[in-house]
């Protein structure tokens, strides 16, 4: 095992390890040997100190024998045994687990509670080298080491904590885009500017909180700079710029049709006017301006037109110049 990228990593002294390595605990299970030695009671701990004492020579089986026990001892220098008398009787060994638990030995049970205690009160969390608690992404790092050793390479614990932090982050970056487009989807459009902004403030804060519950040893910070742009606005996530483009696309065309609908609807009478000649007589085309100024009167008037209020009801005024000047020529008296 090594513990860094580089060229020495593999020369890594054990205290380097020792720094992040778990407490040692060995459970040996249906054990019916006597806990004695050299005449005398010995406790669990003595009796896997015993089982670690090493061979003396250097023949090949003796090296064999040592390696790992050495390996234990210096890598491990908290260890701690627990040994479990069989569960049940000789008779029911065939089938344990069809039988409930009260059919369990008392010995057996009292070990367990022992064995369960001592995880729980004991045990340190599993850190990184920095010191950094591993608690969910736990899974994904012992699949990782196992497929390395099972492929018969070396398990490299900096390339493996590099590895699952761009997965992690690369995943809670995505759940944060999630969030923001689940929270953005309840804007009723079309909405003013700065509705659509106040939204999108308040899920991207969200976002990133979700970002940062998951995201894992994110040192460089490079997957919150993909998830953060710097403008004159304040601080939006970059994933969710094309989101953040998106809505501000829904809420111009939905402006757009809100406007659109809003102005054919006050059009209606104004153009039925027309239609109907009521402006071709003394004093129509002064008519005609007084309908077209109540008409945008009222346009201004009406609420949730959003972004495109203004460039709409200017087009509307340009097209209306057009029509005035056509009812000019058509000799509609002033």
């Amino acid at each position: 095992m090594r513990a860094g990228t580089g060229e020495r990593a593999g020369e890594a002294e054990d205290s380097e390890f020792v720094r992040f390595f778990p407490d040692f605990v060995w459970a040996v299970r249906d054990f019916t040997l006597e806990l004695r030695a050299d005449e005398r009671p010995i406790s669990e701990d003595e009796y896997l100190e015993r089982a670690l004492m090493l061979k003396p020579g250097y023949g090949r089986q003796v090296v064999v024998y040592n390696t790992t026990r050495q390996c234990i001892r210096n890598y491990f220098p908290t260890r701690k045994c627990f040994v479990f008398p069989p569960p049940v009787g000789a008779e029911q060994r065939g089938r344990p687990e069809e039988l409930p638990e009260a059919a369990l030995q008392p010995g057996f049970l009292e070990q367990v509670e022992r064995f369960c205690q001592h995880v729980l009160v004991a045990s340190r969390p599993k850190q990184l080298q920095d010191g950094v608690e591993l608690n969910g992404p736990f899974g994904t790092v012992v699949t990782s080491y196992l497929e390395t050793i099972s492929s018969g390479r070396v398990p490299c614990l900096e390339g493996t904590m590099v590895a699952l932090a761009a997965s992690e982050n690369a995943a809670a970056a995505a759940e944060a885009l999630v969030e923001y487009r689940r929270g953005m989807q309840d804007v009723v459009l079309p909405a003013e500017q700065h509705e659509l902004s106040e939204a999108h403030n308040r899920w991207l804060q969200q976002a990133l909180a979700v970002f940062h519950h998951r995201a894992f040893r994110d040192r460089d910070q490079q997957q919150q700079l993909k998830l953060m742009v710097c403008g004159s606005a304040p601080r939006a996530l970059a994933g969710c710029s094309r989101p953040r483009r998106g809505a501000d696309a829904q809420n111009e065309e939905a402006s757009r049709t809100r406007c659109w609908e809003l102005l054919a609807e006050l059009a209606r009478p104004l153009e039925a006017n027309l239609a109907q000649g009521a402006y071709a007589q003394p004093g129509g085309y002064h008519a005609y301006q007084a309908d077209r100024q109540r008409l945008v009167d009222a346009y201004r008037e009406a609420p949730n037109k959003g972004t495109k209020a203004q460039e709409e009801i200017k087009r509307a005024m340009e097209a209306k110049m057009q029509e005035q000047e056509r009812l000019l020529k058509q000799g509609f008296s002033e």
